[in-house]
């Protein structure tokens, strides 16, 4: 757990290192990311202690951590994912993450990692190293992201991507609902006809 949290908590010494060392090191350290990996990190740790019985105490302090942690900051990551080191989060609110990822993934604002939803999926995303996802963007469903990858704002990505992309927009496509043209009948209003 600690040689994680050093990795990644250089990572937020490193964007905050042109304010001067001691000042850098205080400020990563006071980070709503590295707060929240700090948390995500020590659950993982928690879950990972056996026997099982023995680990309720410390599950017992993450749980009772975790809901201030999403109320206050915004970013829920599941202590079911497995991230590796250098993970970094830019800024707060709106975090959503469960998925597999390699070294150095970086997050911003307003992120959805996990399941497609709707009972379409059973499994989330496997990302790989050095991974940037943009502010909005949403990584839904059984899917690969290859190493390297650069995933812009506000970008849907639902299908494979191979290593080394940039993956920008996101392509609409409307159908309609099985039922929609029955609903749409059943709440017109009907004209009568007033009598003379």
């Amino acid at each position: 757990m600690f040689e994680l949290l050093s990795q990644d908590l250089r990572r937020y010494y490193r964007a905050e290192s042109a304010e001067g060392r001691r000042a850098a090191a205080f400020h990563a350290c006071l980070t709503y990311g590295f707060i929240a990996t700090c948390l995500y990190r020590y659950g993982r740790w928690a879950k990972s202690i056996r026997p099982r019985w023995l680990s309720l105490p410390f599950k017992l302090v993450y749980r009772v951590l975790k809901v201030p942690m999403e109320l206050v900051f915004g970013i829920d990551i599941s202590v079911n994912s497995n991230i590796g080191p250098g993970l970094y989060i830019g800024h707060f609110g709106g975090i959503f993450l469960v998925c597999d990822a390699g070294a150095n993934l970086s997050v911003s604002q307003g992120v959805t990692i996990g399941y497609k939803g709707a009972g379409k999926s059973d499994r989330w995303p496997r990302i790989g190293d050095n991974v940037y996802i943009g502010a909005g963007a949403k990584v839904i469903g059984d899917i690969s992201i290859g190493d390297g990858v650069v995933i812009g704002a506000n970008t849907a990505v639902t299908k494979d991507v191979p290593a080394h992309m940039r993956v920008v927009g996101a392509a609409v496509r409307m159908t309609s609902l099985p039922d929609a043209g029955e609903k749409r009948r059943r709440t017109q209003p009907v004209a009568v006809e007033s009598p003379p």
